[in-house]
């Protein structure tokens, strides 16, 4: 009877409990407040493992100042959770002090009047929230949701570790977090994996308190004397790891690691991408609007973008981009605010002043050959100062566009169904592109400009630094340095669009300027950056699209503009003019490999040959002497020598390879250069040749049916053999034949 007694008493324990729950108005659990304190203590560690790392990059100073904000935010709330309170009070408290973070964020010292000016925008971000237009919505509002999350976050694992004793899932993330920052980004987080498991320890072992309590019943635990045991056995656990990290030291050299199996399957993969056709594992010419690695191997895009109606062809800015981490450019991430289009235009930027008192703005209406989706960049000839006439695909048109910081660049914000962008016009201002103005601009960078663009990576090899010196040593000017790396760089480096990504830990740079020696405009581009970077030079990768072809007939002038278009080149920073763009591509490159502006100043000079002048003896005279003779055929063999070299490869026909149509092409190439002056930079192929005053008829059909084939020829990226089957060994002759017509008749 007594054991009957004491297992109905067992049984009646947990239902008085949860009666006295109920008399408590909702309060809930029975742990001392200092027993709730040192479990939220340990959260508060974990959370601190998720920011700090983040805080020890180099981020910007209000990235930097929204962490701090959100370590406090963090640490408030969790002070607020180890009080036992009614739940509506303690969630009412929760949802104060979320809201007081998002203001202290967001006012920065503007206080009520800050509230007046967000009140005015909540119509329209409720209607880009409701349309799915999320990235559109103002910062402000993209605040609110990252500190409501992060609340919700931080009040939801409280909840769980103190009244269920549930940290499994937190925890897990946690590690896998730190992992990924080291493993994947590079992020030293060791010590902060370290003190993870030190604080999961503890949290492991103060749940467990919890777990006996629900086994027994009991409702007197050892609150003290558990929690200092498992503190103790935490510290123990951590200085143990920590003390035996630092006494055996790393161990680089140990053979047990994949590493060398990762090299060769990275050299597998290299030699497989060489043998493959082209276009296997790699992209297409285009826009690029990813972060991924550079230097993919590439095959061209045909599809038309866009037409572009304006008084002169010139070439689009995309967006520039400052941080380069020796593998890729990574965008900044700055914030896009919408701005309606009764706020432009915007005031010109001082250093564009200049260039707009001498007539430097061009208007140019941009149509989309396809509805744009929108989340591009707004494509302009240079700074943009004004936009209008948005129209979306239903016939409506658009009241607004994204804004960077300052107005000085813009996105098209995401668009849906009928609500995508067909269309628009902008006008920009121009950059400075008269060479004797930018050797004389002089003067101190903005602390604003030097900061941001002279990044270069850590590891930057020092022979990149080294060639740089070299390279601008005899510069007596800006403008003289900038020109003499885009004049190496065109004249001593190869373009192909058969390119590959470096080898792991290989920076892309250096890679190009020292190895592989031949690349696309990304490739040169990225190398003039960093090399005037090296310099002490600021400088900016900027992508966009070239001027496109001019459509005939039309009127007023349209060009198309298609995916071989797309272009990167860098931009200089000049001290009393701003920007100026520079393009180190070959100037004959395609179309993709274009330059980057009619403004952008040449930096080129004309290759020996095109000063090479052959001077003949008049046709009429007496009869010439041996010696007459003799200089006579040596003048000859030197004015058709390009010819002379083509023959034996005609002769060959059987035997074309691409290499040697291109080494053909190479010499008709320069038969144009020394008979018209070489191709300014900015100028693609076709522009070029359409460019030339031939007055020669044939001459001018051979020229125009060369740069078609040749377009051809140098966007193949075959290794193999050009001329497998009979049909293809007679184009191939039939190129090399026009060749030899092309030089023969530029001699």
């Amino acid at each position: 009877m007594d054991h009957q007694a004491s297992r109905h008493q067992a049984r009646e324990l947990p239902a008085a409990g949860r009666g006295q729950e109920a008399e408590d108005d909702g309060v809930r659990g029975s742990s001392p407040l200092y027993y709730r304190g040192l479990f939220s203590l340990a959260i508060m560690g974990m959370f601190l493992e998720w920011l700090l790392p983040l805080q020890r990059l180099d981020v910007p100073e209000d990235t930097a100042e929204l962490l701090r904000i959100l370590m406090v935010s963090a640490a408030v709330l969790l002070i607020w959770g180890c009080l036992q309170l009614p739940r509506l009070l303690q969630a009412a408290g929760q949802v104060l002090l979320i809201l007081l973070t998002w203001f202290d964020l967001c006012a920065a010292g503007e206080g009520v009047n800050w509230l007046k000016l967000y009140t005015a925008m909540i119509r329209e971000d409720v209607l880009q929230l409701l349309s799915g237009r999320v990235s559109a919505l103002s910062e402000d509002s993209r605040l609110l949701i990252l500190v409501l999350g992060w609340g919700l976050l931080v009040t939801s694992v409280q909840q769980l570790a103190l009244y269920r004793g549930s940290i499994t899932l937190f925890t897990g993330v946690t590690l896998v977090y730190l992992l990924v920052l080291d493993i994947v980004y590079a992020v030293d987080t060791a010590g902060d994996v370290l003190g993870a498991i030190g604080l999961i320890v503890w949290m492991k072992s103060l749940s467990g308190l919890l777990r006996l309590q629900g086994h027994t019943g009991r409702h007197t635990l050892p609150y003290i004397r558990w929690g200092a045991w498992t503190f103790l056995a935490a510290a123990i656990v951590t200085a143990g790891a920590w003390t035996g990290g630092q006494v055996l030291g790393a161990r680089p050299g140990t053979p047990l690691t994949i590493q060398p199996v990762l090299y060769k399957l990275e050299s597998w993969a290299a030699a497989q991408m060489e043998a493959s056709p082209a276009g296997t594992g790699g992209g297409s010419t285009g826009y690029s609007t990813g972060n991924g690695e550079l230097g993919i191997p590439l095959t061209p895009g045909r599809a038309e973008v866009m037409t572009v109606t304006a008084a002169a062809p010139a070439y689009l800015r995309g967006e520039s981009i400052a941080y380069y981490d020796g593998r890729r450019w990574i965008r900044s991430g700055a914030s896009y605010i919408p701005l309606s289009l009764t706020g432009l235009p915007a005031a010109q930027p001082a250093a564009s002043a200049p260039a707009a008192a001498r007539g430097g703005t061009l208007l140019q209406r941009i149509q989309f050959a396809a509805p744009s989706s929108g989340g591009l960049p707004l494509f302009g000839a240079g700074t943009v100062i004004d936009v209008q006439n948005i129209r979306l695909a239903d016939g409506s048109l658009l009241g607004y566009v994204l804004a960077g910081a300052g107005k000085l660049s813009f996105r098209l914000p995401e668009a849906y169904g009928s609500a995508r962008i067909t269309e628009y016009t902008v006008k920009s201002v121009l950059p400075e592109s008269d060479p004797a103005v930018l050797r004389l601009e002089q003067g101190e960078d903005p602390e604003a400009v030097s900061s941001l663009y002279l990044q270069l990576p850590p590891a930057l090899p020092e022979r990149v630094r080294t060639m740089a010196e070299q390279l601008t040593a005899a510069a007596a000017n800006r403008y003289e340095a900038a020109a003499a790396i885009a004049k190496y760089l065109q004249q001593n480096y190869t373009y192909t669009l058969q390119t590959r990504v470096p080898g792991t830990g290989a920076d892309f740079a250096d890679d190009f300027l020292f190895v592989t020696r031949q690349g696309y405009c990304v490739h040169f581009a990225t190398a003039m950056t960093v090399l005037l970077r090296a310099s002490g030079i600021p400088a900016r990768y900027v992508q966009g699209y070239g001027p496109g072809t001019a459509v005939a007939g039309s009127v007023p002038q349209r060009y198309s503009v298609t995916d071989a278009d797309a272009h990167a080149w860098t931009e200089v920073y000049f001290p009393g003019a701003g920007w100026v763009p520079f393009d180190p591509t070959p100037a004959s490159a395609p179309a993709a490999a274009a330059g980057a502006a009619e403004a952008i100043p040449a930096a080129s000079a004309a290759p020996p040959e095109a000063r090479l002048s052959a001077a003949l003896p008049q046709a009429g005279g007496t009869s010439l002497a041996p010696p007459a003779v003799a200089a006579l055929l040596l003048a000859a063999a030197v004015r058709w020598r390009r010819s002379l070299a083509l023959l034996p490869a005609l002769r060959r026909a059987g035997r074309l390879s691409r290499e040697r149509q291109l080494r053909a092409a190479a010499l008709a190439w320069h038969g144009l250069a020394a008979r018209y002056g070489p191709p300014p930079p900015g100028v693609t192929a076709r522009e070029y040749a359409d460019s030339l005053a031939i007055e020669d008829r044939r001459l001018r059909a051979a020229v125009r049916d060369f740069v078609r084939q040749w377009e051809t020829l140098a966007y193949s990226g075959s290794t193999a053999p050009a001329a497998r089957r009979s049909g293809e060994s007679a184009a191939a002759a039939a190129f090399i034949a026009n060749c030899l017509l092309m030089t023969f008749r530029l001699a």
